[in-house]
């Protein structure tokens, strides 16, 4: 895990003391090394965290003749065995995985090696020979890489912020930010900063003297097509043997997936909360290791049942022999470290769990370990979210539906109004036409932006209405061609994954956190090989008999796994939301800072609209005040991200 940076001048040198600016932003992300290199127009910078071939592993890396330059993020998977295949034209001079681009660039050239690339990666390379520079970000965009490119220069790095040290004036992106007051999200291919892009998971950044960069899309999720969408088991099959066939082929894929996510010089630990996707990853570490595995795992001591799971976490650390690391998370430590967390991820967040995840790395930093394997991707994999119950639920007849839904309400409160809508929601009829039915995550969504807008100042709510971003989503991911004939569960993972998995789970709550205590996160069930053939799995197999999800994880990790993870529902991770357990001191600080001079200097909120809703939440009820965690959270974040990562509008810093 590291950072990088590359700069590209169309008519200058480019500028190294800017290079080594935006390199120093980046410490935390390689705090054991740094390294540049440059010629008349292209520059490459690095940090690193040695993980991999420890002692020599100094990046940026260079072929043997100084033709080609790469600098990498993140790791390739089975590089010993791609090592063998390679070395007879290449002469290998470093033992670190990273340096398997530059051999597999020259054997198949940059399409084709993409297809050769295993895990979680980013990467910049440059052919010298060819002025060819080509930037790529893994398949799903577990590592970050945006750029900016205003006609002279283009800067590629790992972070929006080593952009602005460059001298790139940091102001909101206006398109970002008033989708994600709508949606929560922000584009796939938009940061929130304004002229600073990202680049979309599964592609590459490729540019070439004289030419303009081009984005080209290298993979992308493929769900199969039934032109019978309303079969609710969609691909069905008949036969017990059948279903063990799926489940040891499953399996045998994620066991290789854990494998090969354990290499490394340095130790490796786990995260662990009580649900089912941490716990089997946990199970299969301490199968597969002769040491005790050590897990981390947040705890909520002053919240309720619903939130802690410390009671299942201990209860499956004891059954695997391992270490267990309790981190303990009050309220006012998520208001307190909330500002530090933003800074970091350079991301919003609709809940406490950012702060939380941001303090169990700087945990897992402390107790001296740089690499953690998490449980993160597994719902993604195998439509694991009660979102996309409720989605199954449509299709079933009125009364069966009816019954299942309150029963899905009842029991998933902690996400009552981030994944499953409460209340009114904006007009959501374009992209229902489209798609057949709404999306349930999206409905959430919609009724987050439908509270959000009621405290929008009069121009930032005629500028906000005057779009339908959930359609110009749609269009941007071209979801009629794309999803026509896919089952409605399997629609909505696709752009679940394209939202919330690449712009929030993964950059916001993942690598931000993660990579701001120096730790690389690992992640098993994103492992691509294992996620395509999951992605053509009946839905049977995903959510048997319409409630029982994750059906074939359990089945396959059942020999690892305690009976009380077996037996529970699926549980996201959420903290105990700040609108419903905050003290009067915490309360007094969320309503200095909505309604401080800063922040409605931004023009964004309606000052009366914003103090009303504050003097209202603690008579409010259970169901209300975690409904409205999401818009509370939105405009804190907004706030903290203002005053800590930009330097336009008002001036603050």
């Amino acid at each position: 895990m590291c950072g990088i940076v590359g700069m590209i001048h169309r008519g200058a040198a480019p500028d190294l003391n800017s290079l080594a600016a935006a390199l120093d932003t980046l410490v935390l992300r390689g705090p054991d090394d740094s390294g540049m290199w440059h010629d008349e127009h292209v520059a490459l910078g690095h940090r690193r965290l040695s993980i991999v071939g420890v002692n020599h592993g100094h990046q940026p890396i260079c072929s043997s003749d100084g033709m080609i330059v790469a600098v990498v993020n993140g790791e390739f998977y089975d590089h010993k065995r791609l090592r063998q295949e390679l070395s007879d034209a290449y002469c290998f001079q470093t033992n670190s995985d990273s340096e398997l681009l530059i051999p597999l660039y020259l054997k198949h050239g940059y399409m084709e090696m993409m297809k050769h690339l295993r895990g979680e990666f980013s990467f910049i390379l440059y052919d010298k020979r060819n002025r060819l520079v080509v930037a790529g970000r893994d398949r799903f965009g577990i590592k970050p890489l945006c750029w900016y490119d205003d006609g002279e220069k283009l800067i590629i790095a790992s972070k929006a912020k080593a952009i602005h040290a460059c001298g790139i004036k940091a102001e909101w992106d206006e398109y970002s930010l008033m989708q994600a007051l709508s949606i929560q999200y922000q584009p796939t291919n938009r940061t929130f900063f304004k002229d600073i892009w990202q680049l979309e998971p599964g592609h590459l950044l490729v540019w070439q003297t004289n030419s303009v960069v081009k984005d080209i899309e290298y993979w992308d999720m493929h769900y199969p097509v039934n032109v019978n969408t309303n079969l609710n088991h969609h691909l069905k099959f008949d036969t017990t043997s059948q279903e063990k066939q799926y489940v040891d082929k499953f399996h045998d894929l994620l066991l290789e997936s854990v494998r090969l996510r354990l290499q490394g010089d340095v130790p490796i630990c786990c995260h662990l909360s009580g649900g089912l996707d941490s716990s089997s990853v946990v199970g299969i570490m301490s199968h597969l290791t002769d040491e005790p595995v050590h897990c981390f795992s947040i705890v909520f001591p002053q919240a309720d049942a619903e939130y802690d799971e410390d009671v299942y976490a201990t209860e499956t650390a004891r059954r695997c022999g391992a270490v267990m690391h309790r981190v303990e998370v009050s309220q006012h430590d998520i208001l307190h470290y909330l500002p530090e967390a933003v800074f970091h991820s350079e991301g919003l967040a609709v809940n406490g769990h950012l702060a939380c995840k941001y303090l169990l790395n700087r945990a897992i930093n402390k107790a001296g370990f740089k690499v953690a394997l998490t449980g993160e991707g597994a719902d993604e994999c195998l439509a694991g979210y009660p979102h996309l119950r409720k989605d199954l639920f449509a299709m079933l007849p009125t009364e069966e539906k009816e019954v299942l839904t309150k029963k899905l309400y009842s029991t998933n409160l902690s996400i009552t109004g981030t994944e499953i809508a409460v209340g009114d929601t904006l007009d959501c009829h374009n992209l229902t036409n489209r798609l057949g039915f709404l999306p349930s995550f999206l409905a959430a969504k919609a009724s987050i932006g439908h509270k959000m807008y009621r405290l929008l100042s009069n121009d930032m709510l005629q500028r906000c209405s005057s779009h339908d971003f959930l359609s110009e989503m749609a269009d941007y991911h071209h979801a009629d061609v794309r999803l026509h004939g896919v089952h409605p569960v399997n629609k909505s993972l696709y752009l679940w994954n394209k939202h919330a998995l690449c712009n929030y789970i993964l950059s916001t709550l993942g690598d931000g956190c993660e990579m701001s205590a120096s730790v690389e996160g690992r992640l098993p069930f994103l492992d691509h090989q294992l996620f395509e053939y999951a992605a053509r799995l009946p839905m049977q197999m995903k959510i048997k008999d319409n409630v029982n999800e994750k059906f074939i994880l359990k089945e396959a990790a059942y020999p690892y796994i305690t009976n009380h993870v077996y037996q529970r529902q699926k549980h996201p991770f959420q903290a105990p939301p700040l609108t419903r357990y905050f003290t009067q001191s915490d309360y007094s600080q969320i309503y200095d800072e909505l309604t401080s001079r800063n922040m409605m200097s931004m023009g964004i909120f309606n000052s009366d609209a914003v103090i009303a809703l504050l003097k209202s939440l603690p008579t409010m009820s259970i169901l209300e005040q975690t409904a409205y965690e999401p818009v509370v959270m939105l405009m804190l974040t907004i706030y903290y991200m203002n005053q800590t990562l930009m330097n336009g509008n008002n001036g603050n810093k």
